[in-house]
């Protein structure tokens, strides 16, 4: 049966410990939203393997580690928020094939490195927001193709 849920909504429950890689295995889940916990340890690959995913909201937890690449496997993606927890390193630069996405929130972490360009390939993207950072560098001039953005 859970291989047919389609939406998670955990959040405020005061969870704790880490997300199991099982998670990959919830084949239809569209919506996962584990925000406002206890969380720690880092996200795993296997979220990858959502492929009917379109909202990840793992906000204000104390997730660690890098993002990883494999979130750009996951092309229904319209909401992507990791804000608030403890991330290291760089943006992946396969954020850039989340052509669906409408906002991405990464703010109030320890990402260093660079925006990267293919930020700008994110046509219907609405929402970006990297406040409370570690970025440095300059603007991608291919921010400027972001014509969705609101203020």
């Amino acid at each position: 049966l859970l291989s047919r849920m389609r939406t998670l909504r955990l959040s405020t429950t005061h969870l704790i410990g880490t997300i199991p890689f099982e998670v990959g295995l919830l084949s239809r889940l569209s919506e996962l939203d584990l925000s406002t916990n206890h969380l720690n340890g880092t996200i795993p690959s296997e979220v990858g393997s959502l492929s009917q995913l379109s909202k990840l909201d793992l906000s204000t937890t104390h997730l660690d580690g890098t993002i990883p690449s494999e979130v750009g496997l996951l092309s229904r993606m319209r909401t992507l928020r990791l804000s608030t927890t403890h991330l290291i390193g760089t943006i992946p630069f396969e954020v850039g094939l989340l052509s669906r996405l409408s906002e991405l929130d990464l703010s109030t972490n320890h990402l260093n490195g660079t925006i990267p360009s293919e930020v700008g390939s994110l046509s219907q993207l609405s929402k970006l927001d990297l406040s409370t950072t570690h970025l440095d560098g300059t603007i991608p001039s291919e921010v400027g193709l972001l014509s969705r953005m609101r203020t």
